[in-house]
């Protein structure tokens, strides 16, 4: 896909250089020679691809203003997008002053702080092995701020680059003139809610995305939009590179790409054969082959280094269970905290055990039952030690368990100590079911918690043998865990009051 000014050629690119998807809108020209010039005086070089992707950011109209004012690029790790930033940095912070005559702002965002300290290492590497551009920094080396969180350079003219971790408080207090958002698929609406902000007074903006496919626990619908936008290019100043196999746009087609496959890994990484860390053996070595799996999982190596990113299904927003949401909406209450007698803690694994989650339930009054999500983080080894606490916390609270969705934990937990009820594929079933009635009854007051409502709205249902259903992912990027976690808390309470004050036979642990 490509919309271009019939005046202006792109580069031609062949092969694994060449993205799947570009989006350009018309434009008059491109500043891209510029900012290729001053890297080669940074004695640095760009592979063609990355070439092709800062002629595209760095279009201009006739005017000569920016025309992707928002640029988003989709390709896997280690392909070299880093360069493509910190060309990108540097000519903003070295060339063409602003209409205005005032100083420019550029800020570089990641989502940890230790990627964009790498980033910060990587600028000042160049910057300092450059006399003609040390020679443009105020007071020289005192131009390059090293200080923890305030890592950045400023020119003599007060042009200033920034490198900031993202956080609800990113940003607050500048006026950004252009917007780097590494680590795009971490980018949440509250980060982004506190950065773009800080741009609304200033003209001639851009703000540029790099990422990869999100997994269950990204916070990426602000991600999902540039990428739904960038596709259509419909959006009059939006800019999109994508590297991905044929067919990774759409649900049905890319459920049949073939991930062992030379050309879609090919397609997906303009750096293979060009950059010394990706080679065609390490990407052999991540994927495996048919019945034997590699370094990565299956879904992982489709995610990570396939970029294979279909569109959500049209299906997928209406509803997919019994559940009312509208209901569950009306009985939000921010004081609605689990907390006191009688907190029942449940746990629930993502799949292969790549994260777990945290649920509590409590009776409030004879009729309700509020529910809280505690935690979700990746991995496991954190589980039994922060259940054992809390377990503490609430007066030796009753722990609940799918002993099968947590087979991962189970051995750490026992060790841990931790006492747990482990229920049975009925009791999986009814938990379900009680739910459901709870929710739509009105019965279920519960803190204003977005992922917990995300959860429930794309939580599907498969049965379980005879005994009934249960919460099913609809959404790879929607997980489940959380629907699950207060759904069995629930069940906890309602278990704990029906038995009798004694250890039930299914109790496992240490006395």
């Amino acid at each position: 896909m490509l919309t271009s000014s019939p005046k202006l050629e792109l580069p031609v690119l062949r092969g694994r250089q060449a993205p799947r998807v570009l989006t350009l809108p018309p434009r008059a020209g491109t500043l891209a020679d510029e900012a290729l010039d001053l890297w080669t005086v940074a004695g640095r070089v760009l592979d063609p691809w990355q070439e092709l992707s800062l002629d595209g950011i760095l279009s201009v109209d006739a005017e000569g203003l920016w025309t992707c004012t928002e640029w988003g690029e989709l390709v896997a790790r280690q392909n070299g997008k880093g360069d493509i930033i910190t060309a990108f940095c540097l000519a903003k912070l070295f060339l063409w002053p602003k209409r205005d005559g005032s100083p420019r702002t550029i800020v570089y965002t990641a989502h940890q702080f230790k990627t964009a300290q790498e980033m910060f290492r990587r600028m000042r590497f160049i910057i300092e092995s450059s006399a003609l551009l040390m020679g443009e920094l105020r007071g020289g080396s005192r131009g390059i701020r090293t200080a923890h969180g305030e890592e950045g350079f400023e020119l003599a003219n007060g042009n200033r680059l920034l490198y900031l971790a993202r956080s609800r408080n990113s940003g607050v207090g500048f006026t950004i003139d252009d917007l780097v958002i590494d680590e795009a698929q971490e980018a949440s609406i509250a980060a982004m809610d506190a950065l773009l902000p800080t741009m609304s007074s200033v003209e001639n903006t851009q703000v540029l995305f790099f990422g990869t496919v999100p997994d269950e626990l990204n916070d990426a619908e602000y991600w999902e939009g540039v990428r739904d936008r960038g596709r259509a290019g419909t959006a009059p100043r939006t800019g999109w590179m994508e590297f991905s196999p044929e067919g990774a746009d759409e649900p049905d087609t890319a459920a049949q790409i073939d991930i062992y496959s030379d050309a879609a890994a090919e397609q997906s990484n303009p750096g293979v054969g060009f950059r010394p860390g990706l080679t065609y053996e390490q990407i052999a070595d991540e994927r495996g082959e048919p019945g034997v799996e590699g370094r990565m999982s299956a879904d992982s190596y489709r995610r990570q280094r396939l970029s294979i990113w279909p569109r959500r299904r049209a299906e997928a927003v209406v509803r997919l269970s019994d559940l009312d949401l509208e209901v569950w909406d009306r009985h939000t209450d921010t004081d609605a905290h689990v907390t006191g007698d009688g907190v029942v803690l449940s746990l629930s694994l993502g799949k292969a055990g790549a994260f777990g989650t945290i649920g509590k339930a409590v009776r409030v009054d004879t009729e309700r039952i509020a529910v809280e999500h505690h935690k979700t983080d990746r991995g496991t080894r954190w589980i039994a030690e922060d259940l054992k606490a809390l377990k503490a916390q609430y007066g030796n609270a009753l722990v609940v368990i799918d002993a099968k969705n947590a087979a991962a934990v189970v051995s750490s937990l026992d060790h841990a100590g931790v006492k747990y009820l482990a229920m049975n594929l009925d009791e999986i079933a009814a938990a379900h079911t009680l739910f459901i009635e709870h929710v739509n009854a009105g019965l279920v007051p519960h803190r204003p918690q977005a992922e917990v409502r995300a959860s429930l709205e794309f939580a599907t249902t498969r049965n379980i043998g005879r005994a009934g259903v249960t919460w099913e992912q609809s959404d790879p990027t929607k997980p489940v865990s959380m629907a699950q976690a207060v759904t069995w808390a629930l069940w906890g309470v309602l278990k704990s009051e029906a038995t009798p004050k004694r250890q039930p036979a299914q109790v496992r642990g240490y006395a």
